[in-house]
């Protein structure tokens, strides 16, 4: 991505500073001011947020996309979020960005699994792999601790031990 910000600029300090304010969702961005430390001269953070996205149409569709995907209610049907999956993969195989185009391609492929996560089903459940998750970073913190078994069958012994009797709060 080729973004029109020279270095000094308060666009391109402002980005090398504040680069997370482009992961969050707008309605956190801080109401603050930056003052641009060359010429001292102050911007509110939306501002200069909004300024820096229109210098490149790439990093500007992304940034929505991203806020789509933020404001997703997680109630809609499956159907519903089938449409919006292919809405996004869409606008994202539009950009001109080769990364951002593949990823419309990672959305464009498992849009029946994507959907099926942002869904509930008609009994209204929702089905995710959290416990799934939440065992393999169990796992994974025994064998930090262990620093590596070379008994696989102690390991694995252990892991079970360990899951089984867990606190549960």
């Amino acid at each position: 991505m080729n973004l029109h910000a020279t270095k000094g600029t308060a666009e391109y300090n402002f980005m090398k500073q504040h680069w997370k304010l482009f992961l969050c969702r707008s309605s956190r961005v801080p109401d603050k001011f930056y003052t641009h430390q060359k010429t001292n001269r102050r911007y509110h953070f939306d501002e200069l947020l909004r300024y820096s996205l229109h210098l490149n149409n790439d990093l500007f569709t992304a940034y929505n996309i991203l806020q789509d995907l933020f404001r997703y209610d997680l109630r809609f049907t499956f159907d519903e979020a089938l449409l919006f999956i292919q809405r996004i993969s869409t606008n994202l195989l539009d950009t001109s960005a080769p990364l951002l185009h593949a990823i419309g391609d990672s959305y464009h492929k498992w849009r029946f699994e994507i959907a099926s996560a942002f869904s509930y089903t008609q009994n209204k459940i929702r089905y995710t792999n959290s416990i799934a998750e939440n065992i393999n970073n169990q796992i994974k913190t025994i064998t930090k601790a262990a620093y590596g078994y070379t008994n696989f069958e102690r390991f694995r012994k252990r892991v079970m031990l360990i899951i089984t009797y867990k606190k549960k709060p």
